[in-house]
C-alpha cells in the first residue's frame, strides 16, 4: 500500500525513479476521482481506472491492494491537501488578530473544499475508502498535522482571546470538528455544506478555542458578521 503526496514511503527511493512512481500513483488516483465524479458515486472498475489513467490493471495492483484502496488514497490526498491549506492559514495568522478571525478563515477553507465535490460523490468515496482501506485510522489522524501550528498560533497570540490547550486537547478538538463537518454528509442530511452548517461549525470552533472576550462582562466571542 502506498500513501500519496508528502506521505509517500522512503522505500520508493530518490531521484527520477521516485518521481516516476509518484507521477504514476498521482495519475491513478486522479483517474479514480474523475470516474467517481462521472459515475456519480458508483464504484469504478480497475479496467476503467486503467483506461482513464493510461496505466495497466497490473500497474494499478502493483501500487494498490484494491480499487477501494485507490479511493482511500484519493480521499486521504484530498484531506491532506485541505489540511495543508489550513496549516498555511495558521502559520500566516497575525498575533494581533483575535481567535474569531482565525476561526472564520479556517471554516471558510473547510467549506470551500467541501463545495468542490458533489456530496453524493464525497459520501460514497469516504465510506468506500474507510471500509476498504488497509489503514482506515489514517483518515482520522490526518487532522493531527494541525496540532503544532495551532499551538504556535496560541503561543504567539497577543489578544488574549485564545484558550490554551495541550496537544491531546487540541487533537480531541480537531477530531470533534472533523466529525461535526462529516456527520451530516454521511447521514445524507440536507444540512451538509449549507450556510447554516457552516455557521454552526464556526460557532462551535470559536466557543471551544476562545477565552471570554475582554472587557465585556465575560460574554463569549461570537462569529464575525458575514
Amino acid at each position: 500500500m502506498v500513501i500519496p503526496g508528502d506521505l509517500v514511503s522512503p522505500a520508493f527511493g530518490d531521484g527520477s525513479g521516485r518521481r516516476k512512481k509518484e507521477a504514476t500513483i498521482e495519475a491513478i488516483i486522479n483517474a479514480a476521482g474523475d470516474l467517481l465524479a462521472e459515475k456519480m458515486g458508483s464504484a469504478p472498475q480497475a479496467r476503467e481506472i486503467a483506461a482513464k489513467s493510461g496505466y495497466s490493471v497490473g500497474t494499478i495492483y502493483n501500487y494498490f491492494t484494491s480499487v477501494g484502496d485507490v479511493v482511500s488514497h484519493l480521499v486521504l490526498k484530498r484531506q491532506t491537501d485541505s489540511m495543508k491549506k489550513i496549516e498555511a492559514i495558521l502559520l500566516a495568522h497575525q498575533c494581533d488578530q483575535p481567535v474569531d478571525t482565525l476561526c472564520a478563515k479556517i471554516v471558510e477553507s473547510i467549506f470551500a473544499a467541501h463545495r468542490a465535490t458533489d456530496p453524493i460523490v464525497l459520501r460514497f468515496a469516504y465510506k468506500m475508502s474507510v471500509s476498504q482501506s488497509a489503514s482506515p485510522e489514517v483518515h482520522e489522524r490526518v487532522v493531527d498535522r494541525l496540532i503544532q501550528p495551532i499551538t504556535t498560533a496560541i503561543r504567539r497570540d497577543t489578544t488574549g482571546t485564545f484558550r490554551s490547550y495541550d496537544d491531546q486537547g487540541i487533537a480531541f478538538f480537531l477530531r470533534g470538528i472533523a466529525y461535526l463537518c462529516r456527520y451530516p454528509l454521511l447521514e445524507g442530511s440536507a444540512l451538509y455544506g449549507t450556510p447554516d452548517h457552516q455557521r454552526m461549525i464556526l460557532t462551535v470552533m470559536i466557543r471551544v478555542m476562545s477565552q471570554s472576550a475582554q472587557g465585556d462582562g465575560g460574554r463569549p466571542l461570537e462569529p464575525p458578521a458575514s
